[in-house]
């Protein structure tokens, strides 16, 4: 691994995932690549007076002056700890320019947080962790944050559980998980869906295949928006 993309909005959602990043850029020295995308705010309704710019604008442009500054603080800090990361700031969409920035720099992994969908209305706005694993063309590794009240668990691979579908082959089962257990010194198990529900792991691993229609949809559903939505551990996609 040489390249990992870790987007970060400084959140609970991306804390919890940054403990995953630390880990795999140790374990693998790889560069981090430390993303924020910056949404633009609504546009300013108030009208500016000669010679000065409207709120709206003012308060935008302190936004971005805050999340750049914070993005080469946290850049600082992880090269205390002896990591090469470097830094992309953007404006725009933010699953939209995830996916730019990790085909610019032939992202080997991506690490994300995602957010709580616990409710209906979270599961109907969705999160851009599933979006961008849809979509994305390398592995992404998906990180729950903790149910509230809990402590983050800690970023270990200890265990590994692999989520056997059946168009899933021991070929492809050990191309996605021999590199992981050289590297973590993990144990592998092999489980199908009903096993993983009561599954203690540190990790799960899964290929994403992609749904050819409306009819491949309904017998078929998404296993792995399903994995991601219930998982309390981190989930990592693989695309076919």
């Amino acid at each position: 691994m040489t390249n990992l993309l870790f987007p970060t909005d400084f959140s609970i959602t991306s804390a919890s995932a940054l403990n995953w990043a630390r880990l795999f850029a140790h374990k693998t020295g790889a560069t981090i690549t430390l993303l924020h995308v910056n949404q633009p705010m609504i546009p300013d309704s108030t009208l500016p007076t000669m010679g000065e710019p409207g709120l709206g604008l003012l308060a935008a442009q302190e936004v971005e002056q805050i999340s750049q500054q914070r993005l080469k603080q946290l850049q600082a800090d992880l090269k205390l700890e002896g990591l090469s990361v470097r830094t992309e700031w953007r404006i725009g969409i933010v699953d939209d320019e995830i996916l730019d920035v990790a085909k610019e720099i032939l992202a080997d992994l991506i690490v994300m947080g995602r957010s709580d969908l616990s409710t209906f209305f979270d599961r109907l706005a969705g999160s851009a962790a599933t979006d961008v694993a849809d979509e994305a063309i390398c592995p992404v590794l998906i990180v729950p944050i903790p149910p509230e009240g809990e402590p983050v668990r800690p970023a270990q691979v200890r265990t590994i559980a692999y989520a056997m579908q059946s168009q899933t082959t021991q070929s492809t089962v050990s191309e996605q998980t021999d590199s992981l257990i050289k590297a973590f010194d993990a144990h592998l198990s092999v489980l199908t869906d009903d096993q993983l529900d009561n599954a203690h792991t540190d990790l799960i691993v899964m290929q994403l295949y992609p749904q050819s229609g409306f009819l491949d949809n309904l017998l078929h559903p998404n296993h792995t928006a399903r994995l991601i939505e219930k998982s309390t551990v981190p989930v990592l996609v693989y695309h076919k």
